[in-house]
């Protein structure tokens, strides 16, 4: 479950994970380049660091105690998954994954940084298993992350709700997955929590968390969206001011 940083591979501007491509590309120098990597070719896990065994970057000791945490609260999810996700979201995402294990979260656990979603999609984490992956608002997000000096890998990424609701249709959240939500924040104390939607700003502020509210990437998906606008890249501004990232 755990990544070390210094397995990763630096091509370019961007990092890698060697374990995650099938066939390495001739060239990488930044991330638009990883836009062009095939599934079939390169690996489904070829555009993230990430997949479903390799979730928790840490570059320290601290981190390390802190992933161990992590790991534990997966563990727990996997050993009695009903008590912590609601019991038909749980059948529908065994149905749709692609992967062993459940979705639960990625990045690094010692970022400054964390982002809060809804619940895993069909076509992107609930098939992967890595959040805000694959689909059309996860890969929005991580162009406009790019777009802005953010590295989406080396933040933290979650969802109120760990399992993908049937037909990506979320019918509501409760204290099953507040308490799993709850217990994942206390472990990282970031310094700075988006809601990514209305539904994890509701879930937060249920959990007693302060976060600050961005419109959901899928939001800008409906409305005709494939790459960042200059309305989204303005709202998605204070994740780089947070970060203190200077252009």
């Amino acid at each position: 479950m755990l990544l070390r940083f210094e397995s990763l591979k630096k091509i370019g501007d961007i990092y890698i994970n060697p374990r995650n491509f099938k066939i390495m590309p001739l060239f990488l120098r930044d991330w638009r380049d990883l836009l062009f990597l095939d599934e079939k070719t390169y690996g489904i896990y070829a555009k993230t660091i990430y997949n479903p065994k390799e979730r928790f970057l840490i570059k320290s000791e601290k981190d390390e105690q802190k992933a161990f945490k992590l790991v534990e609260l997966y563990n727990e999810l996997l050993k009695n998954p009903t008590k912590l996700c609601h019991k038909e979201y749980y059948e529908y995402q065994l149905k749709v994954k692609q992967f062993e294990g459940l979705p639960f979260a990625n990045g690094w656990v010692g970022s400054k940084v964390v982002l809060v979603g809804e619940a895993p999609g069909r076509k992107g984490c609930g098939y992967t298993g890595i959040c805000f992956y694959r689909d059309a608002s996860g890969m929005l997000l991580r162009k406009a992350l790019f777009s802005l000096g953010i590295n989406p890998d080396f933040v933290y990424i979650t969802n109120v709700v760990k399992c993908n609701p049937p037909e990506n249709k979320l019918k509501g959240f409760d204290e099953r997955e507040l308490s799993l939500l709850k217990k994942e924040l206390e472990i990282l104390r970031p310094k700075t929590i988006f809601a990514l939607g209305r539904t994890a700003e509701k879930a937060l502020k249920r959990s007693g968390f302060d976060a600050i509210y961005l419109r959901h990437p899928a939001w800008y998906v409906r409305r005709g969206l494939r790459e960042p606008s200059e309305e989204m890249l303005e709202e998605y501004e204070v994740i780089r001011k947070s970060l203190n990232i200077t252009k």
